[in-house]
């Protein structure tokens, strides 16, 4: 294996912060914005800018698979890295907790609050399946948790995802222990989550719930686990030589996604199952190795993601991501409004949107500044005891 040298390669895994990855997450962050700020009925009318946005907005929904790569690279290179730790599960879990459940529960309560203050109703049994992260796990589809016009929850089922893998992966890293074992569980982990998707297709679930495919999480763990693979790729001896060919295998992967989206259009998720089933692990490749290529020192894609103005959504993406969809419906019902005044289709999505953006990354900077952080504050007291498995010590792993 030839060595690598500083300033070709970002040494850093286990406790250094890497600035690019932030804006990785900005990135996955505005591409879900974007879906669902800019939505709008088919019928568009006006220049071809006008017809490109509104189609490349559709592409929005892939920042989930982005989040879940990125999610599953750092929470097992976490895991690994503190594998040695005497507190292994309390720190992991306890550091998680302070991180994910404060805001989340006190949305949940503050919407309460305001849906039964202003005369609303409040679906319970559906409601008890967000306030315990179990949301996509129905067969069929649920009732609205709310009939508040205003209230939209729909994108919660990412989160439920995410937890639900938090609570099972670590104990199996605990079990695999080597680099090799865990590299091996997660692509056994992306091979069920493609065979889950196919069993459904066969026996024709979707026909039940169209969401399957997508939110039910054995059907929808090839980013997390995909992201796992790369965590335990870059801290074993194939290192340096994913890093140094990360951006032409990023190209490679860029270019068949680009082929399979005119065969099988990216913006249509639901129109048939061939997107969902074989355009996930794809997108989950490509982002793979948009995020080996972001570790890469000096790389273009670490100087963009460095760029402050994407790791300032980065930093910010928790809070958006729970807050903007409510306020996005809220600000939408005033389309008509905007219509009536300027008589123009697009000024009615985009002013609407405009404040929604704004308020949502507002209001993620205050409960970030104002709220989160006094219990991040707490993460310090959940600190690894041991942490063995540096970066050279697995590079030079048997």
């Amino acid at each position: 294996m030839s060595s690598q040298t500083p300033t070709q390669l970002d040494e850093s895994t286990t406790g250094r912060h890497i600035p690019a990855l932030d804006g990785v997450r900005g990135l996955a962050l505005l591409l879900v914005l974007a879906l669902h700020m800019l939505w709008s009925n088919p019928i568009v009318e006006g220049s071809w800018i006008v017809h490109f946005f509104a189609k490349a907005h559709l592409y929005g929904w892939v920042g989930v698979d982005l989040f879940f790569v990125l999610s599953g690279f750092l929470i097992t290179g976490i895991l690994y890295d503190t594998l040695q730790d005497k507190r292994f599960f309390r720190n992991f879990y306890a550091r998680r907790a302070v991180r994910i459940f404060p805001l989340y529960y006190a949305f949940l309560l503050l919407v309460v609050v305001l849906v039964l203050g202003a005369g609303y109703h409040v679906a319970w049994s559906t409601y008890a399946r967000i306030l315990t992260y179990t949301v996509n796990l129905s067969i069929r589809v649920l009732p609205p948790p709310t009939n508040a016009p205003w209230i939209n929850l729909n994108h919660f089922w990412s989160l439920a995802v995410e937890e639900q893998f938090y609570l099972v992966w670590p104990c199996l890293v605990f079990l695999l222990r080597t680099r090799k074992r865990i590299a091996i569980g997660a692509v056994c982990g992306v091979l069920l989550s493609l065979l889950t998707r196919l069993l459904l297709v066969h026996f024709g679930m979707q026909h039940i719930n169209p969401y399957l495919l997508l939110s039910w999480t054995p059907s929808h763990l090839d980013g997390l686990f995909m992201g796992a693979l790369l965590a335990m790729v870059v801290r074993g001896p194939y290192r340096a030589w994913l890093l140094r060919w990360s951006s032409v295998l990023l190209v490679l992967a860029a270019v068949a996604v680009v082929f399979f989206d005119r065969a099988y259009p990216l913006t249509e998720e639901f129109a048939g199952t061939t997107v969902l089933v074989w355009g996930i692990p794809l997108l989950s490749v490509m982002f793979a190795l948009l995020i080996a290529s972001a570790l890469k020192t000096k790389s273009v894609a670490q100087r963009f993601f460095a760029w402050s103005p994407m790791r300032f959504f980065g930093r910010y993406s928790y809070g958006a991501y729970v807050f903007h969809y409510s306020i996005t419906e809220f600000c939408s019902h005033k389309r008509p409004v905007v219509l009536a005044a300027t008589h123009s289709k697009l000024l009615s999505v985009m002013l609407p949107a405009t404040v929604a953006f704004v308020v949502t990354m507002v209001l993620a900077w205050l409960s970030f500044n104002l709220f989160e952080k006094r219990f991040l504050a707490l993460k310090g007291r959940f600190h690894a005891q041991r942490s063995d498995a540096t970066l050279r010590d697995a590079l030079h792993e048997s």
